[in-house]
């Protein structure tokens, strides 16, 4: 029996797939991409990294990888209370 591949992230995708959801990303860049199209398309939004596990249905260490990297592209910021929003709405 053929072993599973480790992956660098795991995506936790609805069973059957929802409708007028974009579909799952491929890779770790095209996931970045997509969070970050969200956070500019929706000026303010501010989310915990819970939340923005469950709104992208990420699995907890994957959306943290998003939020870090998007964090240290100075791309986001956090607030005091550990929310994440865009930069450029600081």
């Amino acid at each position: 029996m053929a072993r599973a591949l480790p992956s660098a992230f795991h995506i936790v995708r609805p069973n059957p797939p929802r409708v007028g959801l974009a579909p799952a990303p491929s890779t770790f860049e095209d996931l970045l991409e997509r969070v970050r199209a969200e956070f500019i398309e929706q000026p303010g939004l501010l989310l915990t990294q819970a939340q923005a596990s469950r709104l992208w249905q990420l699995d907890t260490l994957t959306s943290q990888r998003v939020l870090t990297t998007l964090t240290e592209l100075a791309f986001l910021s956090t607030t005091a209370d550990g929310r994440f929003l865009r930069r450029s709405a600081v």
